[in-house]
């Protein structure tokens, strides 16, 4: 089966893009010089109040560890994605995203580059505001949560090598929005954000 590409973009270090995916297209990212975390939220094309739930997707499959023939799931329990490939292998399903609130806490600065912010911009041509989507709807590609025996949990480096790449089939109508994560204030790139590739799929 011959895949014949839709988009292919590029996107900068710290940047974002929001773009539709029908049902059946692919979506694939890819981490062009590794170690580099995506967050990525979806919508419902035809309805915004159902999106992409970390939280139902982690207990409908039964795994945290949500890789290769593992579905992602809707608020309303319908698959959002499948994913069909995956060289990675770990990513974290717990949700969330960098805010500047978050990183005026952990970091005492103001105005910083996040995730929230570049998702709100992804999203807002398509009239998607910041409280149609929230931390369950987002699935932090690549991110590397390290969980101690004490309970306790720490980012680390992800795993992703240059060229790495995951591969999500969309089971619905979509509105996406993507995060190349900007966040250079501790392990969850690396301390240097770098580019990803994104390409949509037509097989």
């Amino acid at each position: 089966m011959t895949e014949r590409h839709t988009l292919d973009h590029t996107i900068p270090a710290g940047g974002f893009i929001g773009l539709p995916v029908n049902r059946g297209q692919t979506l694939r990212i890819t981490d062009l010089e590794g170690k580099q975390v995506v967050d990525l939220v979806a919508l419902n094309a035809a309805d915004s109040g159902e999106k992409l739930s970390c939280v139902y997707s982690v207990m409908l499959n039964r795994t945290w560890l949500l890789t290769s023939d593992h579905i992602l799931y809707s608020n309303f329990a319908r698959p959002v994605f499948t994913i069909t490939a995956d060289t990675v292998g770990l990513h974290y399903s717990g949700g969330g995203f960098c805010t500047e609130e978050i990183n005026r806490v952990r970091y005492n600065v103001e105005q910083s580059s996040n995730c929230a912010a570049n998702l709100t911009e992804a999203l807002r041509p398509f009239g998607i505001v910041r409280s149609d989507f929230d931390f369950d709807c987002c699935f932090n590609i690549n991110m590397n949560l390290v969980y101690g025996p004490d309970g306790s949990m720490s980012l680390s480096e992800p795993l992703s090598k240059p060229g790495d790449y995951i591969d999500l089939r969309a089971e619905m109508d979509l509105v996406v929005g993507i995060s190349n994560c900007p966040q250079d204030r501790n392990p969850c790139n690396a301390f240097s954000p770098t580019p990803i590739l994104v390409q949509r799929l037509n097989e």
